[in-house]
């Protein structure tokens, strides 16, 4: 739905890059929970979210997970659960790495039934792709 789509088109540009075999890009859609499944074996997680603080669109955010912010404060979009909160209950119930690197962009629109981005998230999305790649320490 518009901006919420920005992971997605993260993970879309992504494929095309030429990656080593042990990262594997996975479209988590939006459960939130489903996601703790996909991160119980791995020694390092990146999530790539739309996010919602009220701040300028297309704005993008970079956290560990020991720097989230208060789950109150800020709104990433896996619909079930804040991702905050996933990310805890997986510390708490799961042997989940710390080694995770949250980006997210501040989205516009989320409420349309529409395909694309807008302008100023399409533009965060070739950026944050860089970020990955830097995180991965690939060129």
């Amino acid at each position: 739905m518009g901006d919420d789509g920005f992971g997605f088109y993260v993970l879309e540009e992504l494929k095309r890059k030429e990656l080593p075999v042990h990262v594997e890009l996975i479209d988590a859609g939006t459960g939130s929970l489903s996601l703790l499944s996909f991160m119980e074996n791995a020694g390092k997680v990146i999530i790539i979210d739309a996010m919602s603080s009220g701040s300028e669109v297309g704005k993008i955010y970079r956290f560990t997970y020991k720097e989230l912010p208060d789950p109150s404060s800020i709104y990433f979009s896996l619909h079930e659960l804040g991702l905050v909160d996933v990310l805890n209950i997986g510390k708490k119930v799961m042997s989940i790495t710390e080694d995770i690197i949250i980006i997210g962009v501040e989205i516009e629109r989320t409420k349309n039934f529409t395909i694309g981005l807008t302008t100023k998230v399409n533009e965060a999305v070739k950026q944050v792709v860089e970020m990955v790649l830097d995180e991965l320490a690939i060129e």
